[in-house]
């Protein structure tokens, strides 16, 4: 028997040196795809009705396969290969994160500090579950990192704190909605290592969002990884 075919990709463009076997149970034929896609394959064998399998393979692309009986007398065939998407590209967080200065910029104050926002936005196209930030499971999940202007990086989360009333409590954010946290950089705050006290200097700033894989993040469907922010640049004044 011969039998001839075409290889194409979704798109319906030829794939050129597709790798087109042929096999039976007896024998095995090997050939490649032209720079059109085309492909042709001839094969003697027994007398009888045996089963033939047609593979085409293509690095990139899932692998294609036809299997059918000699007395079906197959001439000809369209061998379409889809490409293999990679996870990474894929993947895609639900959210964004940003910070919004408030006015006169970003303090740090053991009183009265100058409020700004850290901003989460469901950018998926359904609802997504996230803790509220009162509870445990919440309370930290939003830190900073802080770079001076020498390079010198510093961490900058909320004091851990003994919670007498505790609830895993969450709220809803829906597709192409935020959810806003006033963020005031007061004696609930540190940096690690300890930040150098001046006046004001500049600082980059990216914001993280950081929930943990829990059992209760698991019950109540709240979204778990971790997001980062672009960096901001900002003017720190410390009092």
């Amino acid at each position: 028997m011969r039998l001839k075919g075409v290889v194409l990709d979704s798109n319906g463009t030829p794939i050129a040196d597709a790798d087109v076997k042929l096999t039976t149970e007896e024998r095995k034929l090997e050939v490649k795809s032209s720079d059109r896609g085309v492909f042709e394959v001839g094969m003697t064998h027994s007398p009888f009705n045996p089963e033939l399998t047609l593979e085409v393979t293509k690095p990139g692309f899932k692998p294609f396969e036809k299997r059918f009986h000699a007395k079906e007398h197959l001439e000809s065939i369209v061998a379409t290969l889809e490409p293999i998407a990679k996870a990474q590209e894929t993947w895609r967080s639900p959210f964004s994160l940003s910070i919004v200065a408030g006015i006169g910029g970003i303090t740090m104050a053991k009183n009265k500090p100058r409020e700004f926002y850290v901003v989460i936005t469901n950018v998926s196209g359904g609802p997504q579950s996230i803790w509220q930030y009162s509870n445990s499971w919440g309370y930290q999940a939003i830190s900073f990192e802080l770079t001076m202007a020498d390079g010198k990086k510093f961490g900058l989360s909320k004091k851990q704190e003994g919670f007498t009333r505790n609830f895993p409590s969450t709220f809803v954010v829906e597709p192409g909605e935020h959810q806003v946290y006033p963020i005031k950089l007061d004696e609930w705050w540190e940096t690690h290592p300890a930040l150098p006290k001046t006046d004001e200097m500049p600082i980059t700033l990216k914001a993280v969002y950081g929930v943990s894989v829990t059992p209760e993040a698991s019950q109540y469907k709240v979204w778990t990884g971790r997001l980062e922010s672009r960096a901001y640049n900002f003017s720190l004044r410390q009092w």
